[in-house]
């Protein structure tokens, strides 16, 4: 749905007769922009700037996620003295001209209509007027009935309740339908002892947000909360009482001085060092958070101090260190080697012997970790990042996405006749990584001419092939089952060569 940016004043829409003291009222606790969605939805609502009524639209025949939009009916609002015709409907109808109509008899008239617009095979009309029946029915069963939504009714609370007593009852009640996440809630409690810490917090998730990340303000709850002496896991209770205001106060008052530059530096760190911005090569937003703790103490970390903090972050992807048991995971990590790592180095080694004897989980890189098929992102983006100083996901175009592109094409490789098995085919040392239009204009092209016509062109071959001798000579990519395992063994092995002090590094 197109973003509507409505400044109300709710207080405007109030009905003057319900609003007198005496009256019973129904108030919404929760689900307040779900309501005013749903209205603007089915009612339409008025342009502030001009007072021109938009009504929303939608296409009735559409079922397919829109690979651009991501949306399945692609919403739009359009001003209602230029109304558009079918396939696109205006959904206020359903409020009006079939305001007493059944769903069947609309969906009918409504196909009827489409007969006479649209240009289809037999088969493209029945799959149509399928998928017409299937949204009017929808539509109107949202109007309708109380299925799609999950309600709490609190009755009885005519009186007047202080603020925190309300967040009590919302608090209690918040645990059917869609659950709001842990900081939202905390959020609730904190802003009845703060002004500024919601809007702090929001901030620095949006700094530390690169790319196509996205950072949510409950980690950053977590390091907070473990810098506090207050465990990892993200709880309202902690905000409440004394030892709330205490907490917020302590938040508040060293927010300049020592949350924002850590905010900042991890920031650097993501950007710089790591050069994350995608989220396919993030198994974990929780193995940041030790990071941030680190640089909350030790903002300006050493070159030697980062390679420790970029070994552990690819160990805690590649190992999975948070997969499970998480706050338990941090709070152990915390009390061990963090708390008082002051003007000290990052104890990568310590955590490291954490896991080993406590979670029983891997902490070395070796050959048979890299040649782990489920892994291949991890290493290809490290891999790229290390060789070109930038991550190969770093793109603008939306759809120019990099793909995990086969050097030797895998349509040729198993069959006649080099015949070459389905684990030397998909394999690190066969693959690459490529911007989407490139490895489609590719196709299955012989790497001997595709790379050889690349370098005659003057583009650098090297980053994707890594070992010198192809680089300087792609013609020895030779379609040939002895020259394929050769050069893949060859390109393995420098890709340990590359990565194995980074990933290893103590």
């Amino acid at each position: 749905m197109q973003k509507i940016e409505v400044d109300i004043d709710l207080h405007t829409l109030y009905d003057e007769s319900k609003s007198q003291n005496e009256v019973e009222k129904v108030l919404v606790l929760d689900g307040q922009q779900r309501l005013q969605t749903l209205y603007c939805i089915y009612h339409g609502f008025l342009k502030s700037d001009a007072g021109v009524l938009k009504e929303a639209y939608l296409d009735i025949t559409s079922i397919n996620v829109d690979t651009i939009t991501e949306q399945i009916y692609n919403l739009q609002f359009v001003d209602a003295r230029t109304p558009e015709s079918l396939p696109l409907f205006r959904v206020k109808d359903l409020l009006s001209k079939y305001e007493k109509t059944a769903s069947e008899d609309i969906s009918d008239k409504v196909n009827e209509e489409l007969d006479g617009i649209l240009n289809e095979s037999a088969d493209e009309k029945k799959t149509r007027e399928r998928i017409v029946r299937k949204n009017i029915s929808k539509l109107r069963s949202i109007l309708t009935e109380d299925v799609h939504f999950w309600i709490e009714e609190l009755d009885g609370t005519v009186n007047e309740y202080p603020y925190k007593t309300i967040l009590e009852i919302f608090v209690r009640v918040n645990s059917g339908g869609t659950k709001l996440d842990a900081s939202d809630l905390m959020f609730a409690a904190m802003k009845e002892l703060s002004a500024n810490i919601e809007e702090n917090l929001e901030d620095a998730a949006l700094l530390l947000s690169n790319g196509n990340i996205n950072f949510e303000i409950d980690t950053i709850l977590k390091a907070i909360l473990l810098i506090n002496g207050k465990g990892a896991t993200v709880d309202p209770q902690k905000f409440k009482g004394g030892e709330g205001i205490t907490l917020v106060n302590s938040i508040d008052g060293n927010w300049d001085s020592n949350y924002l530059p850590a905010f900042q530096a991890l920031r650097d760190f993501i950007i710089t060092d790591l050069k994350l911005d995608n989220s396919k090569i993030i198994r974990s937003y929780n193995s940041l958070v030790p990071i941030l703790i680190y640089l909350y103490f030790n903002p300006a970390a050493t070159p030697e101090n980062k390679s420790r903090l970029k070994a552990f972050y690819y160990k805690a992807q590649i190992f999975n260190w948070f997969s499970s048991q998480t706050d338990g995971v941090l709070e152990a990590i915390f009390n061990r080697t963090l708390k008082s790592c002051a003007g000290k180095d990052f104890p990568l080694s310590d955590i490291q012997e954490y896991f080993v004897n406590s979670r029983h989980t891997r902490i070395n890189f070796d050959m048979a970790v890299l040649e782990d098929h489920s892994l291949r992102f991890f290493f290809l983006h490290l891999l790229y990042v290390e060789t070109n100083s930038s991550s190969a996901f770093n793109v603008k175009l939306k759809n120019n996405a990099p793909h995990v592109d086969h050097i030797y094409p895998k349509s040729k490789l198993g069959k006649e006749p080099l015949l070459i098995d389905a684990k030397d085919i998909n394999h690190i040392g066969n693959y690459r990584l490529v911007g989407a239009s490139d490895n489609i204009r590719k196709r299955a092209e012989d790497p001997e001419s595709y790379f050889t016509n690349l370098k005659n062109s003057g583009i650098s071959i090297q980053k994707h092939l890594l070992v010198e001798e192809y680089s300087d000579d792609p013609a020895k990519l030779k379609m040939d089952r002895k020259e394929y395992l050769k050069f893949k063994q060859k390109r393995t092995m420098k890709i340990f060569e590359i990565l194995e002090p980074i990933i290893n590094f103590v």
